[in-house]
């Protein structure tokens, strides 16, 4: 009863929101870019069982099982998009309803969220390709619900991890342990994961019940430590005292050469590292952006570009719009909280927007750094490192700076990265997808029609492009934003 009843609270806050009209377009296309998605995994599916029944001495679902940790561990990285349970249970905290229970309703939710059957649209279709002959539909349902239990108990994992890593930055040694124990122990103890994984997958086709047994067991248990942890970091969030400790203030002096604009530049730098989430926001991107270069230098090093070379791309793109992605996306939203100051002066905001971009510009360095390696001591290409790193800065970040025109919700300064209301609209949403993947269709696209190195050098035109025609559609983005003006004004005063 409680949970119908905070479901339906939910899509009544969703359809009173002051973005809720003019965001049915928008959310047409994500519900069309989902389709897409869905699509694809069903390609994949079949694809790879397909690809592994050349595999002479394991039956195709084997191979694909041994790499279950695999697809869990993409899961889980996925997942640092969506809130947290205790970010919605704020609105029920006054009410006469014991905080352990709401707890335990929103973690039921989490575990009944439609995202976690959306990796049936691959394994289902793989299922019905290889499983069906030995086992039949009952062996697919069996599959089925496995994988499903397997995406209940990442969620609650994922969940538990990113309330730990809130309340502190270290905790994400967490993961990294976790998962590079795996790896240590996959490497030192020939296979002794991916055995064992594919023994859950044999289980669950053949309706094991040890099997199911385990998997309710960790699911259990990971709900007995979410629900601790919740319920603490409820506490802690009530019961906190607001740090007035003076501490050591930098004035960024070096900047005072950009004139104006360096200002600007120093007003953004001063709103990533001296808000509390913003700043924990940019040193958790920066160690994801460490990770991925590290996992795409072992990847590369390993020789493994050309069997798996959409996961390459994705590392490299994802290091590079990291920092778009989560802070720039979010261009005018914060600025909502002081933009009646900056819009005082005539061509303030053209020099806001002109040192948002420069300073985003500077931060591709961060990733550029980083990938380097793996371009000197692998077998990266420097010319796709390079033709990235342009694209982004050309093309990638002025894309996202569009979303000025259309950000017009104030975000609080404190906002998370993965908080409730982190998308400022559905524009906001589509264009972030876009940016993390239209770099790699674009490659792919270019290295199947003129090949490899030349798609590389048009992309770094392209790029080289947008950044020479800075002034012309940083100029146009300033001009739309001043026609509607006193629109996106009010309605970034009504949602502070």
């Amino acid at each position: 009863m409680l949970l119908k009843t905070i479901r339906h609270n939910q899509r009544l806050a969703e359809r009173r929101s002051s973005i809720y009209d003019k965001n049915r377009y928008a959310k047409a296309l994500v519900y069309l870019f989902v389709a897409f998605w869905a699509a694809y995994l069903v390609f994949i599916g079949v694809s790879l069982s397909i690809a592994f029944k050349e595999v002479s001495h394991l039956e195709a679902y084997d191979v694909l099982n041994c790499g279950l940790s695999i697809f869990l561990f993409i899961d889980f990285l996925i997942r640092f998009m969506l809130p947290l349970p205790s970010q919605e249970i704020k609105p029920y905290l006054l009410l006469p309803i014991p905080k352990q229970k709401l707890m335990n309703v929103l973690l039921l939710q989490t575990g009944l969220k439609s995202f976690n059957l959306f990796w049936l649209f691959l394994f289902v279709p793989f299922g019905i390709m290889t499983v069906t002959r030995f086992y039949g539909i009952g062996g697919v349902m069996g599959y089925a619900f496995g994988i499903w239990l397997m995406m209940v108990m990442n969620a609650y994992w994922s969940v538990m991890v990113r309330t730990l890593m809130r309340a502190h930055i270290f905790w994400i040694l967490l993961p990294i342990l976790f998962y590079g124990g795996l790896l240590v122990l996959e490497l030192s103890a020939n296979g002794i994961v991916s055995e064992t994984s594919m023994w859950l997958g044999d289980g669950m086709i053949r309706w094991n019940l040890p099997t199911y047994l385990s998997l309710l067991t960790a699911i259990a248990i990971l709900w007995y430590l979410n629900s601790r942890i919740q319920y603490e970091a409820i506490y802690n969030e009530l019961s906190r005292k607001q740090d007035t400790r003076l501490k050591h203030v930098s004035q960024y002096g070096w900047m005072d050469k950009f004139g104006e604009t360096g200002e600007y530049m120093r007003l953004e730098l001063k709103l990533i590292f001296r808000n509390k989430a913003a700043s924990a926001n940019f040193k958790t991107l920066t160690v994801c952006i460490l990770l991925f270069a590290a996992m795409l230098f072992g990847m590369v090093h390993g020789g493994q570009f050309a069997e798996s070379p959409f996961i390459i791309y994705f590392y490299c793109v994802y290091c590079y719009c990291s920092y778009g992605v989560a802070i720039l996306s979010r261009v005018m939203a914060y600025e909502g909280n002081y933009l009646d100051g900056i819009m005082a002066r005539k061509g303030s905001l053209y020099n806001l927007l002109k040192g948002k971009y420069y300073l985003h510009c500077l931060l591709l360095v961060i990733p550029l750094v980083c990938l380097l390696p793996s371009c000197i001591w692998s077998n990266l290409s420097f010319a796709y490192v390079a033709g990235q790193f342009f694209f982004t800065a050309g093309i990638t970040l002025p894309m996202l700076m569009c979303l000025a025109m259309f950000n017009d919700k104030t975000a609080p300064l404190t906002a998370s990265l993965w908080g409730k209301g982190q998308w400022n609209s559905a524009y906001q949403s589509v264009t972030v997808i876009a940016a993390l993947f239209l770099p790699i269709l674009l490659c792919k696209g270019l290295t199947i029609i003129v090949g490899e190195e030349t798609g590389n050098w048009i992309c770094l035109a392209a790029g080289l492009a947008g950044i020479l025609l800075q002034p012309i559609w940083l100029g146009a983005i300033y001009r739309q934003i001043m026609t509607k003006r006193y629109r996106i004004m009010e309605s970034l005063r009504e949602t502070r």
